[in-house]
């Protein structure tokens, strides 16, 4: 025999549902009980950790932890961090992942990011990029880390910077690579910033259909092989879409700005990028940034490797959540 529903539980019941709150959802955050139950969230309480956002707007609009107050760690509350991700991205050829967070503090804004790539041996990147408020970049400090695979060759630390002098229009470089430390003062054309973080130029802008930016992107590697590091970018909202994501609460779908990134770049001098690349090449990279709070979801780079095989190609990477 069916149990009869309450009639005040029944009009609590049609209520939540006017308001858009699913069956199921006991303390109306967003999230049903079964969904608080797979992320470890309380689902009697809507603001598990209590930083003055519901479980369900952290997990599914912001992309924040809703059982950490402090997603990113810098000391601000998630409601009061203007950028409170701290986001990791899978390439999706499998070979790298990127861990990042922007940071604001005493010092301004930084964006640190971790990269470890797999490829036998495990190379490991820990950027800090020191940036202006339009997100173009004042200085860096970098730490390289090889775990070789061989377990008699011994693993190997490195550490370098970036030292911009905006005044002389100069910075000075130096870079951990496999044939020990790459130093070098070079032209500094500033509204610039690095290959890491050119998506995060954006964030600084209210993105609607049609706009366009112009700025300068940096590729060290290509200063270690003697080529002009600078790639003119040009970045256009080119439309919106609808970008799927795989998350722990199954498959959902966002609406995105969709950034087109059109890099060019002069004729290169080695016969190995001619040979890849042709003369005066043309990359277009994409960043996807959700409609709503300009989340970074997915986004494509160039990269070229400074290893002896000087490879080229394209990394994808796509938000893990």
């Amino acid at each position: 025999m069916k149990r009869a529903i309450p009639l005040l539980g029944l009009l609590l019941l049609i209520g939540g549902l006017a308001l858009g709150y699913a069956a199921g959802d006991t303390d109306r955050d967003g999230l049903t009980d079964a969904e608080e139950a797979l992320l470890g969230t309380d689902p009697g309480n809507p603001d598990s950790d209590g930083d003055s956002l519901s479980d369900g707007e952290e997990y599914l609009t912001y992309f924040t932890d809703p059982l950490a107050s402090d997603t990113d760690g810098d000391g601000l509350l998630d409601s009061e961090d203007e950028f409170p991700q701290l986001l990791a991205y899978q390439d999706l050829n499998g070979v790298a992942t990127i861990t990042t967070a922007l940071l604001e503090g005493a010092e301004g804004l930084k964006l640190h990011q971790k990269v470890v790539v797999s490829v036998g041996n495990v190379h490991t990147v820990d950027w800090t990029n020191y940036l202006h408020e339009d997100f173009t970049l004042k200085a860096a400090e970098i730490v390289m880390h090889i775990d070789y695979i061989d377990p008699t060759r011994e693993d190997w630390t490195g550490e370098g910077y970036y030292r911009i002098d905006e005044e002389a229009g100069t910075a000075e470089i130096v870079l951990p690579s496999y044939e020990g430390i790459f130093r070098a003062t070079i032209p500094w054309p500033g509204n610039a910033m690095t290959k890491s973080d050119w998506p995060y130029h954006l964030y600084s802008k209210p993105l609607e259909v049609g706009q366009q930016w112009e700025f300068n992107v940096f590729y060290h590697e290509l200063l270690v092989w003697g080529e002009e590091p600078f790639f003119k970018a040009t970045a256009k909202v080119v439309g919106e879409e609808t970008l799927p994501l795989e998350t722990e609460l199954g498959r959902r779908e966002y609406r995105v700005y969709v950034v087109e990134c059109v890099m060019e770049h002069p004729t290169f001098k080695d016969p190995f990028f001619k040979a890849f690349l042709g003369e005066n090449p043309r990359f277009t990279a994409r960043a996807y940034f959700t409609v709503d709070h300009g989340v970074l979801l997915r986004y494509t780079t160039p990269y070229f490797r400074t290893t002896p095989s000087r490879s080229v190609g394209f990394s994808d990477f796509i938000v893990e959540w």
